[in-house]
């Protein structure tokens, strides 16, 4: 049926093209026939409707030579229906091994990601690696972590809070409780508060308060120095501290400056920072805390004007006589 249908499409295509031609020029030709004008188209009609008719005739004629038989029809069709096979889709094998293969190198790069991401975590959290070199002689004293012994100047060892630790605890403390400065004077007392025990910071804080201590000392002018003359540590317990020094007062008292000198002594009882770490800004980085104190005077306090060392020395000169003044008497 298929072959007999492509056979004969060029017949059925010429005689639809044709057909109108021919209708046409039919038509064209009656008129012009009954006018007798024209004998050229007259002959023209006449040829085109011969060749209609002629290829109206052949094509019925093929088809009718062309045509099988009903039989024969289905015994083709019989032949041909065993012959259709289903149709399944199917995936290209290359195709589903390059899928593989991106899937496998997607698995390789994530794992690779996720393996660098830990190492970088891991770097940026650990301590960092300690290097010490002694300057004076160039000689490296630990790499990388790793001790390579000591030199005359330098020496690594575990950190402990030592006796010059506990001397410089009680050194910044007097010095911040007796050297006044207006300017600073808030952040001294701070600072010395800081040094306290917490109980004897508070204790202290109420003290200078209720006192009026901080007050005074801003409406006299109050300016003191303090020098340390001695600090060592008690024999019998290594957490306490004696020392004594001098402090000299600067202040204005009934409307005149004056100055004031007067040697103390003091007595502390240290223990160790409770905090963690051990060593910070508070004590510090001592280690220690100050757990009790008790200042005294040694001696009676002595008031003079404030004098220019400039003014003593004028002073002296006035009072030694010249010596043409000798020679003439």
């Amino acid at each position: 049926m298929r072959v007999f249908a492509r056979e004969n499409a060029n017949w059925f295509i010429f005689a639809a093209i044709a057909a109108p031609s021919v209708r046409f020029c039919s038509k064209r030709t009656k008129d012009l026939r009954n006018s007798r004008r024209n004998p050229l188209l007259t002959f023209g009609t006449r040829f085109a409707n011969a060749t209609w008719k002629r290829a109206g005739k052949s094509a019925h004629e093929v088809m009718k030579e062309k045509t099988p038989d009903t039989k024969t029809s289905e015994v083709a069709t019989e032949a041909l229906a065993p012959s259709e096979t289903p149709l399944y889709l199917t995936r290209d094998p290359e195709d589903v091994l390059t899928i593989s293969s991106l899937f496998r190198a997607v698995w390789v790069l994530l794992i690779v990601l996720a393996l660098s991401t830990g190492i970088n975590i891991y770097l940026s959290l650990r301590k960092a690696d300690r290097i010490v070199i002694d300057r004076s002689s160039g000689r490296v004293v630990e790499l990388n972590n790793r001790d390579y012994g000591s030199t005359e100047t330098v020496s690594i060892s575990p950190d402990t809070p030592t006796t010059t630790d506990k001397k410089y605890l009680v050194k910044e403390f007097l010095a911040a409780l007796y050297a006044v400065e207006q300017a600073n004077r808030e952040s001294q007392v701070n600072k010395l508060l800081r040094m306290l025990d917490p109980d004897l910071s508070i204790a202290m804080a109420t003290r200078l308060k209720q006192n009026g201590v901080l007050a005074a000392e801003k409406a006299e002018s109050v300016n003191s120095s303090w020098e340390l003359q001695d600090l060592t540590i008690d024999e019998n317990d290594p957490y306490v501290l004696r020392a004594i020094g001098i402090r000299k007062i600067r202040r204005k008292a009934a409307g005149q400056d004056v100055e004031e000198s007067v040697q103390l002594k003091a007595k502390f009882l240290l223990k160790d920072s409770p905090s963690s770490p051990v060593r910070n800004d508070n004590n510090l980085r001592t280690g220690f805390t100050i757990l009790r104190f008790r200042v005294e005077p040694v001696n009676g306090k002595s008031v003079s004007p404030v004098t220019l060392i400039a003014d003593e020395a004028e002073q002296e000169t006035a009072a030694a006589p010249s010596p043409n003044a000798i020679q003439g008497q």
